[in-house]
């Protein structure tokens, strides 16, 4: 897997206010060719990839052919979705997602662990706003795992 960056989204609140999020750039297919990029907010505690209902349409996904399921978010309702395995294109590879389809056309395009976090060593610099998805043998991953077993290792 090659290695990323990516800048921070940012969303516009209501106020006038400006919110910045971890998110990376994640291209699908659409059904009647071409690719569509969408943000989606990086999100540890997710377990699978979700997107609203509402893009599944488009991407040529018809959500009820996927398994339902129930999707708990933070607040603790569960809400329905459909789960499918669709490639995409990030970061310069192919891969399969498992990704579910919510019931909820305003809910947030959100990127889970499953068929990411193992593939990558992901680095958050607060900072700069900026998010690092390393491929898992690359020299910078390496460098990273080094690091950090050294930091283990002191405490």
């Amino acid at each position: 897997m090659p290695d990323s960056a990516f800048p921070y989204g940012i969303v516009f609140k209501g106020n006038g206010a400006i919110d910045v999020f971890p998110a990376a750039q994640i291209f699908f297919s659409y059904k009647d060719g071409g690719e569509v990029s969408f943000f989606l907010l990086i999100d540890s505690g997710a377990y699978m990839t979700a997107l609203p209902k509402s893009d599944a349409e488009p991407l040529g996904v018809i959500v009820e052919k996927g398994k339902l399921t129930l999707v708990g978010g933070i607040s603790g309702a569960s809400v329905r979705g459909w789960r499918h395995d669709i490639s995409v294109r990030f970061g310069g590879s192919l891969i399969k997602l498992p990704i579910v389809f919510i019931d909820d056309d305003n809910a947030p395009r959100v990127l889970g662990r499953a068929g990411v976090f193992d593939k990558f060593t992901i680095v958050f610099e607060e900072s700069r706003k900026r998010t690092g998805f390393l491929g898992e043998n690359s020299k910078v991953a390496d460098s990273i795992k080094n690091i950090l077993d050294k930091v283990s290792k002191e405490q």
